[in-house]
């Protein structure tokens, strides 16, 4: 913090806030829960797939 100018350790110090207040915990859950169900949709589409190749092949 040494060598800042108030006018930046001010805006500093908004940041650290807001990554701290609670509207900063409710965008992180939604991205964990929005690649979640993505993660879990491209393994869905990998296991038709895998099973539709192990069907072409009988």
């Amino acid at each position: 913090m040494n060598g800042l100018t108030q006018k930046e350790r001010m805006e500093l110090e908004s940041v650290f806030s807001a990554i701290c207040t609670k509207k900063e915990g409710k965008f992180i859950r939604f991205y964990r829960e929005f690649y979640s169900l993505t993660f879990n949709k491209i393994t869905q589409i990998k296991l038709k797939v895998k099973n539709v190749r192990m069907l072409k092949k009988f």
